[in-house]
């Protein structure tokens, strides 16, 4: 092949440096992409934005509603006493990544009380104590018919409330209740036990029982438990609390 007469035939021209700029379909095309990506950007954040507003919106009055200030205020009150700041050490949260309630530790190496409802649903479940010690806790006896339940965690010189050895709790004796209510940690109330306590069934008690209190330790002014909150009555909107006779009754052996 005669590469000589190819070359004399065929004619190539470079290209000139306008070809390498962009025309302005490239530009319009560019600016288009980037209204499109900045539009789907401003739309993206729009949606999170939004989403965030609703979540507030739902948070908002349960963290800052009329009886979640009463409460707090009476709660910052209590806490300037010496035994309410040691009792809340021993006064736990009960959490997994959905949930949360409360609990009470009652020995130093670790045994925790709280409502069956509270935990049954929980996994894994974590322990935490107000000093920053978080624990894996698991179920050793659950008792469905008093909604109670005890946790084993592993730690040593906890701080813990001693349970009442006796039943001898009055109408009308005063009590402090702390827990975790709605959106708050550490919550620390006081009432009475009133009319229609049976110590075969169940406390009744004036102080303001929240979403949250179930496990709360009912504390008596000697400073030892004599109920765990478990509900609140719809009807009288009385806390509910199993009595510390039933609680001895279920304890688990060696405490």
């Amino acid at each position: 092949m005669d590469y000589k007469k190819v070359e004399n035939e065929d004619h190539f021209d470079e290209p000139s440096l306008e070809d390498f700029l962009p025309n302005k379909e490239d530009e319009l095309l560019k600016e288009r992409q980037h209204k499109r990506k900045s539009f789907i950007s401003k739309s993206i954040a729009i949606g999170l934005a939004f989403a965030l507003f609703v979540s507030m919106i739902q948070i908002w009055p349960q963290v800052f509603n009329i009886p979640s200030i009463h409460f707090s205020q009476k709660s910052a009150e209590l806490s300037k006493q010496e035994d309410i700041q040691k009792y809340k050490k021993a006064v736990v949260t009960i959490q997994d990544q959905n949930s949360k309630g409360t609990g009470f530790n009652i020995s130093e190496s670790g045994l925790i009380i709280t409502n069956k409802h509270v935990v049954e649903d929980m996994h894994p479940i974590m322990v935490a104590f107000p000093h920053g010690e978080l624990l894996n806790a698991k179920i050793i006896h659950a008792d469905p018919d008093l909604d109670l339940a005890f946790l084993q965690i592993t730690g040593r010189d906890l701080p813990f409330l001693p349970l009442s050895n006796s039943d001898l709790w009055h109408i009308q004796d005063q009590i402090y209740v702390i827990g975790n209510p709605l959106f708050h940690n550490q919550i620390a109330n006081e009432g009475k036990i009133l009319e229609g306590s049976d110590k075969n069934g169940v406390l009744r008690l004036s102080a303001p029982i929240y979403k949250g209190n179930s496990g709360s330790p009912v504390i008596s002014l000697k400073g030892d438990v004599i109920g765990v909150v478990y509900a609140k009555s719809t009807k009288d909107h009385t806390g509910l609390a199993i009595p510390i006779e039933k609680i001895l009754e279920k304890l688990p052996d060696g405490y």
